[in-house]
């Protein structure tokens, strides 16, 4: 059986594999052959000495280690891994796009452990005062060989999404959320616009207290990833939650309609807003068990969801708006709601409780 399970698996990930010189790379990129995704470039973190560092590797031939792409149906490649290699060879040889401006950047080199005469050179003189690195060399540079594991179209598409979690996960990047939010680009990228332009809403950034350090590292976007997902799909107690997550939203993203989904969380962030305002997470002074008054997933997991799972019923009601109002102010008073963010509770837990809780007590008639 194991056997089987493997070819099985072998088939759905068709890879090939070729070496490429430095030079072609940057061939490819400039002629958009070899794509990095915006969102994959925002992630272009290496500090100016791990950089340099880089390319002293390749000046002294250590081998590079395998990028990977996936190839699309017109034969162009899509990064998949390697993100901060390429970008480092390509911001030396001064033709990285910046993703704001549209120019060129260049990094300029630091003296390193084998190369300390490596300080200060650039690529190429562009300026007075500038030192290029000598011709000799940057022929040498152009030559050194990338290798790439090339996933082949027609590879299941959603096999692109796991690899690049597995490659990625736990790497250079700063967070959970921006791991999903490159392969929630992979999976949809016209959804993953919607979800963007829905957490740029000023109803939704006062409800949820959006913070401009939250924006800068994707919390806003991730409170509307947790807003779809639990409201269109069952926890799965095997998965933790950020594996939850990453699976849960590629697979709506794939397979849930645009409209359905983003119309349903729209009506609730505006009746939020509509009936409590910037406050509507937030427990009153005088909830049941000293709750602390600030917004919490307690209360997006059990208000924001529950409201959003019982749309139709809610929307149906003569008084929608009087309805939410009361069940708000009362599930503050409710015993079991201190008991969902209790001190060192586990997100797995307290899914287990908010998401069933909310579900039936925002439903009409219940």
């Amino acid at each position: 059986m194991l056997k089987e399970e493997i070819e099985e698996a072998k088939r759905s990930v068709n890879t090939d594999a070729v070496q490429i010189t430095i030079g072609e790379v940057s061939n490819m990129y400039t002629s958009k052959e070899l794509n990095i995704l915006p969102d994959f470039q925002r992630l272009f973190r290496w500090t100016n000495d791990r950089k340099s560092n880089f390319v002293e590797s390749i000046l002294i031939g250590i081998p590079i280690p395998p990028v990977f792409v996936y190839e699309n149906e017109d034969g162009t490649w899509e990064l998949i891994d390697g993100l901060q290699r390429i970008s480092t060879l390509l911001e030396f040889m001064g033709v990285l796009k910046n993703l704001e401006t549209g120019k060129l950047q260049r990094s300029q080199l630091q003296k390193t452990k084998y190369l300390p005469s490596l300080q200060g050179l650039f690529w190429e003189e562009k300026a007075e005062g500038e030192v290029a690195i000598d011709k000799a060399l940057q022929l040498f540079f152009r030559r050194a060989r990338v290798e790439f594991q090339i996933l082949k179209h027609p590879s299941d598409p959603k096999t692109k999404f796991d690899l690049f979690q597995r490659l990625n996960r736990g790497g250079a990047y700063a967070n959970e959320q921006e791991v999903r939010t490159c392969s929630m680009v992979l999976a949809n990228a016209e959804f993953v616009q919607a979800i963007r332009k829905f957490a740029q809403r000023e109803d939704f950034r006062k409800v949820f207290q959006i913070t401009p350090e939250q924006e800068g590292n994707q919390r806003d976007v991730e409170y509307v990833v947790r807003l779809i997902v639990h409201t269109f799909t069952e926890f799965d107690r095997t998965l933790d939650v950020q594996e939850f997550l990453d699976a849960a939203i590629v697979d709506i993203l794939t397979t849930k309609g645009q409209d359905d989904v983003m119309s349903t969380i729209t009506w609730m962030v505006e009746s939020l807003y509509r009936t409590f305002g910037e406050r509507a997470l937030f427990p009153p002074p005088e909830a049941a068990g000293g709750v602390a008054p600030r917004f919490s997933l307690r209360a997006l997991e059990a208000i924001a969801v529950g409201i959003s799972r019982n749309k139709a019923a809610i929307t149906a009601l003569a008084d929608a708006d009087g309805f939410l109002k009361e069940r708000i102010t009362s599930f503050w008073q409710q015993p079991q709601v201190p008991e969902m963010s209790a001190s060192g509770l586990r997100g797995t837990v307290r899914l287990q409780r908010t998401i069933p809780f909310g579900n039936d007590w925002f439903k009409p008639n219940d």
